[in-house]
């Protein structure tokens, strides 16, 4: 193995991610071999196990052991059909451990093809020479995860031997003559048809799912909107103050120097519900959405941190003010998307929603993070975009914070970076965020990548 990736590299030596690969080929290969080394010892202690109830029943209606005192031994009906069921259960159990322990042998064996194919695609051989050395496959996508010649055998044992003790749980409980055929029958199909429907899903969920996800996550401000220059915009009006949107090269606009805006600038903008409502939308974002959604079929999560309003350091009478202005122009804008009044959530959160309507924007959930929107380590517990990613497993990420795009990176396949001035840094930034500069681009390169 090592000689092919020293051909492979075309020098003396492999390179770093090629040593890399043989070892974890290496590594992978034996986890492969000790998963399935597992899977046999589980099998074979499960048929011990579940053997010795079957030994102990037929030791006791033997013969030898049917005396006088043996008869006047009565064991209640209810304990023991209680311990059989349990038994069946338990199989069952057992079962779905195997099965997950069969599953990771396959996603092993996947992963020991790709590597392969990686080397042989890069050898020194002929393709003629290559197809008749090469015995074993080299395609990630191959084995099965449903096998059924090999594994398939494997779940038709269990369901035989578990629905067994559940039928014989039936039988201890009394039921004979006519009706024991129907309770059997039916024991048979729904109990034992569970075993292999979830062999079913499980393998399903692996081919599918796992690492699959079709889902694309989407932050809203300088994503879906241009907001540089809806804050300049507000900021003169408010305020006064007259800046380039391209100025803006730090995310808050109050840490940004030479410009002049305070963190008391910020609020009263951010405060004013038309800065929301009147926002501009980005070129082709919602266009582009919508072919991901039809094209790839891909879910659209929409994510947002929109604290606003801020009324601390306000007294009573601001408040007031502060909440009368926001319920009239969420009334107005209600009536202006709708045709009326339903006004049921937060003011900005019904502002977001309205205005994503308004726009054409097709989705499928959306988050108004009211909490933190920094914490990306799972024992923060707190539900916002890192939490919901690593959840849903979501595939696609498009955002426009640099920081919030490394942390992502490490959730998601790949993080789309929209270029902003305040994101232009470029240390730390992992592989899989990649820079884009419309929301054409996006959607060409997850064409490319899906």
């Amino acid at each position: 193995m090592n000689n092919m990736g020293i051909e492979a590299s075309g020098a003396s030596h492999p390179s770093v991610f090629e040593q890399y690969l043989l070892a974890e080929y290496s590594h992978i290969a034996n986890a492969h071999f000790k998963t399935i080394d597992t899977i046999s010892t589980f099998f074979k202690h499960y048929l011990v196990i579940m053997s010795i109830p079957i030994s102990v029943i037929a030791l006791i209606l033997s013969g030898q052991y049917a005396t006088d005192e043996l008869a006047k031994i009565t064991v209640p009906s209810g304990p023991v059909s209680f311990l059989l069921a349990a038994i069946a259960w338990a199989g069952f159990g057992v079962l779905l451990y195997i099965i997950n322990l069969r599953l990771d042998a396959m996603l092993y064996a996947r992963t020991i093809n790709g590597i392969r194919k990686y080397f042989y695609d890069r050898g020194e051989v002929d393709i003629h020479s290559k197809l008749r050395m090469r015995v074993l496959p080299q395609s990630p996508q191959m084995p099965n995860y449903f096998e059924k010649g090999y594994f398939l055998p494997v779940v038709f044992v269990f369901a035989i031997i578990n629905t067994s003790y559940f039928c014989l749980a039936w039988y201890t409980m009394g039921i004979h003559g006519w009706r024991s055929v129907l309770v059997y029958t039916l024991t048979a199909i729904v109990f034992g048809g569970i075993h292999f429907l979830s062999y079913y899903l499980y393998a399903g969920y692996r081919k599918h799912s796992y690492l699959r996800s079709c889902i694309i996550g989407v932050d809203i401000d300088g994503v879906l909107n241009r907001h540089r220059e809806q804050f300049c915009k507000l900021l003169e009006r408010q305020v006064g103050k007259k800046i380039n949107p391209d100025a803006i090269t730090t995310i808050p606009v109050h840490e940004c120097d030479n410009i002049g805006v305070t963190r008391e600038d910020e609020k009263k903008v951010f405060n004013d519900p038309e800065y929301w409502i009147t926002m501009p939308v980005a070129d082709g974002a919602a266009d582009n959405l919508r072919r991901l959604r039809n094209s790839f079929n891909f879910k659209v999560y929409i994510f947002t941190h929109r604290p606003w309003p801020v009324k601390a350091g306000m007294d009573a009478a601001q408040r007031k003010r502060m909440t009368t202005a926001w319920t009239e122009a969420v009334r107005s804008f209600e009536r202006e998307v709708h045709g009326g009044f339903f006004f049921r959530t937060e003011p900005i959160e019904h502002i977001t929603k309205l205005w994503l309507l308004k726009h054409g924007f097709k989705y499928d959930d959306i988050m108004v993070e009211q909490c933190s929107d920094d914490i990306s380590y799972p024992r923060g517990r707190f539900r916002n975009r890192f939490y919901e990613s690593r959840k849903k497993c979501i595939k696609f990420f498009v955002e426009d914070d640099i920081r919030k795009a490394i942390k992502l990176a490490y959730i998601c396949d790949v993080v789309f970076l929209l270029d902003q001035p305040y994101n232009r840094c470029t240390e730390g930034v992992p592989n899989n965020v990649m820079r884009v500069n419309s929301w054409d681009e996006i959607y060409r390169k997850v064409r490319a990548l899906s």
